[in-house]
């Protein structure tokens, strides 16, 4: 059915992303299909406060958080690749998802703070705007 599976985990929530790794493992070897595990890091929009951080810090986020994702499906003895962005997670889901051809995307559909409901939560987003299949886990 599906061929490629992206998951995207927040890392700094490492129970709901080890949950959401075991169950979208379990549907990828169901379906035979490549999982891939992604994660972003928030980027810091503006240009003067980037001006802030250490020199390497990008490089660094980036490094700490593909460690994270990696012991985390380690934890869950889950092959995958793991993918680390900076950005807005939503907009770097749906960019990934099409780079790689994914035919599925898996998120996980917590529990809704006030301003989600205002603002939208990125699993929304994601099934609002991809055209790509689109999983919430809750």
């Amino acid at each position: 059915m599906f061929k490629k599976v992206l998951l995207s985990i927040d890392a700094a929530l490492p129970a709901e992303a080890r949950d959401l790794i075991r169950r979208a493992s379990g549907l990828a070897k169901g379906w035979e299909a490549e999982l891939h595990v992604c994660s972003m890091v928030p980027d810091v929009k503006m240009a003067i406060v980037g001006t802030q951080f250490a020199e390497g810090f990008e490089a660094n986020s980036l490094a700490a958080a593909r460690k994270e994702v990696e012991q985390l499906c380690l934890d869950t003895r889950t092959s995958a690749e793991t993918h680390i962005r900076f950005g807005t997670v939503y907009d770097q889901v749906i960019a990934l998802a099409n780079e790689l051809d994914a035919s599925l995307i898996v998120v996980g559909g917590g529990r809704e703070d006030l301003k989600d409901y205002l603002l939208g939560s990125n699993a929304a987003r994601i099934v609002r705007h991809s055209d790509r299949s689109v999983m919430v886990l809750r």
